[in-house]
């Protein structure tokens, strides 16, 4: 046996080792990272991986919210100019209670109250189609309704109820000139028109009409406060998720995160292990010559 080839070569493994571990620890010193890799500290990256795994699912519910408060802007712009209409609506009515009856200008401003409710149900009719779902008549629109956005981790959600804002029986319930009351029609279907004829229009009549516009006005006043109220839980439930998606990120950098010095220190102690390897190796032919000599 070859005391001398083993002794060199269990030197020169250690010193490969030494030097292997030194290379992956002046890697972290100089990136500022602990863990590099999963074979560095499997625990340490597993949990590292979780929380942005974590983090990652967040962003996803974040995202959901996110394109929710964006489908309830749009939906409470689309409030504002149905309220700009009803606005033009009443001022269309209160032009006719003020004309003479049966003149031009009464049967020409409740024409334009008619065409103003035109306007009104085309508020409903948002381009985007989440919007639309919210605001409009499941009648006119199939996919109307509440829509869930998934919120969080444990199949939490989010409802956003359906505000309907047409000028039907469950929008705004405001009828035209000459025709009944939506919501009469539905339980009578020949339920006379608040105002019988455009050209005969009374004052009552007229009056009766500026009563349900004036209510509708208040329907729509709720439906944007109810609205408001669930974008209210949709910005508080996305601040949640961002705090802790914060959190999560800062955790797993904190464990990412080298300690200078202790690496520091680290190196220098593998440095001068490499040192003392390399030395040994060649003093090991020294030694080798000087048992030599004493044996002769």
């Amino acid at each position: 046996m070859d005391v001398n080839s083993l002794g060199a070569t269990k030197i020169l493994i250690d010193y490969r080792n030494t030097n292997s571990r030194l290379e992956r620890s002046l890697e972290r010193l100089s990136s500022g990272r602990r863990v590099a890799t999963a074979k560095d500290d499997p625990i340490l990256w597993s949990e590292m991986q979780g929380l942005k795994s974590d983090a990652m699912n967040l962003m996803g519910y974040s995202d959901n919210l996110s394109r929710a408060a964006s489908t309830v802007n749009i939906a409470l712009g689309s409030m504002d100019v149905s309220r700009s209409h009803l606005l033009q609506a009443e001022a269309e009515l209160n032009a006719a209670f003020s004309a003479a009856p049966g003149s031009s200008e009464r049967i020409d401003a409740l024409n334009n109250y008619n065409e103003m409710l035109e306007f009104v149900d085309d508020a409903a009719m948002s381009p985007d189609p989440q919007a639309r779902a919210l605001l409009q008549d499941p009648l006119v629109y199939p996919a109307a309704g509440a829509i869930d956005v998934r919120a969080g981790e444990n199949g939490f959600m989010l409802r956003l109820d359906a505000r309907e804002i047409h000028t039907g029986a469950a929008g705004l319930d405001l009828p035209r000139a000459g025709a009944a009351r939506p919501s009469d029609l539905t339980s009578n279907p020949s339920a006379p028109p608040v105002i019988a004829n455009v050209s005969a229009a009374t004052n009552q009549e007229i009056d009766k009409m500026i009563e349900l516009l004036v209510a509708a006005k208040e329907k729509l006043s709720s439906q944007v406060r109810g609205l408001t109220v669930d974008a209210a839980a949709l910005q508080g439930s996305e601040d949640f998720n961002n705090a802790f998606i914060a959190l999560n990120e800062g955790h797993a950098e904190e464990l990412n995160v080298v300690d200078l010095n202790a690496e520091a220190v680290l190196v220098q102690s593998l440095q001068l292990k490499g040192e003392l390897s390399i030395s040994g190796l060649s003093g090991l032919g020294d030694t080798l010559k000087m048992a030599i000599q004493l044996l002769k």
